[in-house]
């Protein structure tokens, strides 16, 4: 699967073929550098199958998830001048983007478990279309975890099923009768529906856009009737994730897919 991915992404990039390499220089053995940072890597190992399925040499010590320093080098290469210069722009690419967001993950773990040690950082379904699998293992490669892959790993009831059926006992209700092996979690937008949330059992509750001190003096009464886990939700970025830690099982952040700033990378024939 993965190197049909990189297929793809190659002849995106390269259409009918480097015309500029093609047109100028002669197709020979060359050595290339790859360096960049600082930040926390990721894309190590699907830059190893892309530069395996080109037939380029490299040597690399590093793996997904370490962290770098500013003008590290990452990758040495060896191979065919065009083969090389072929790559380079996709290889960067998936270096650079990945990168950027485990280190972004990285910055919002490092706040949050500051804070509560317990706490772990989620990362949700809004990612780019056809890059989901790569963009949650970044986040992992930065200390996160992830939320849903897909809308059948476990039951979440949103706002929008409350718009059509606003009973969130029922919903529980029918939600474990017909998936009785699936997690069953309630985005709640009201103290009330939390409440509600809670007294149907379910296993996890998401208080959403909640202002951190609403979030505390909720978890405060939802932890007096049971110990259900708890995720927050909405508005959480790394100025403000701290004020959110001590009170949360999970926190989930669109952010850490969705605009993580890149890290940068060059590569440079030698």
């Amino acid at each position: 699967m993965m190197k049909d991915v990189l297929q793809s992404w190659l002849a995106e990039d390269i259409g009918d073929g480097d015309v500029t390499s093609d047109a100028t220089i002669s197709n020979i053995k060359c050595q290339a550098k790859v360096s960049g940072g600082p930040g926390f890597l990721s894309g190590i190992e699907v830059c190893k199958v892309l530069l395996e399925m080109e037939d380029i040499h490299f040597i690399t010590k590093f793996k997904d998830g370490d962290q770098i320093n500013s003008k590290e080098l990452i990758f040495e290469l060896s191979g065919n001048s065009h083969d090389i210069l072929r790559v380079e722009r996709v290889l960067l690419n998936i270096l650079s983007h990945l990168s950027g967001i485990a280190t972004s993950t990285a910055k919002v773990v490092e706040k949050a478990k500051a804070i509560n040690p317990n706490v772990q950082i989620l990362a949700t379904r809004k990612t780019t279309p056809g890059l989901r699998l790569f963009e949650k293992e970044a986040v992992v490669h930065g200390g996160g975890e992830t939320h849903r892959y897909r809308l059948d790993d476990a039951i979440l009831i949103k706002d929008n099923h409350l718009k059509i059926n606003s009973n969130i006992s029922e919903l529980v209700v029918k939600a474990r009768k017909k998936y009785p092996d699936l997690m069953v979690e309630v985005e709640a937008d009201t103290v009330e529906q939390a409440v509600e949330a809670n007294n149907a059992k379910a296993d996890r509750i998401m208080l959403d856009n909640f202002k951190p001190q609403l979030v505390g003096s909720t978890v405060k009464r939802l932890r007096e009737q049971s110990n259900v886990e708890i995720e927050v939700s909405g508005g959480i970025n790394l100025d403000n994730v701290g004020d959110y830690a001590p009170y949360a099982d999970f926190i989930s952040l669109s952010s850490l897919t969705m605009s993580a700033p890149p890290v940068d990378f060059s590569l440079h024939v030698t």
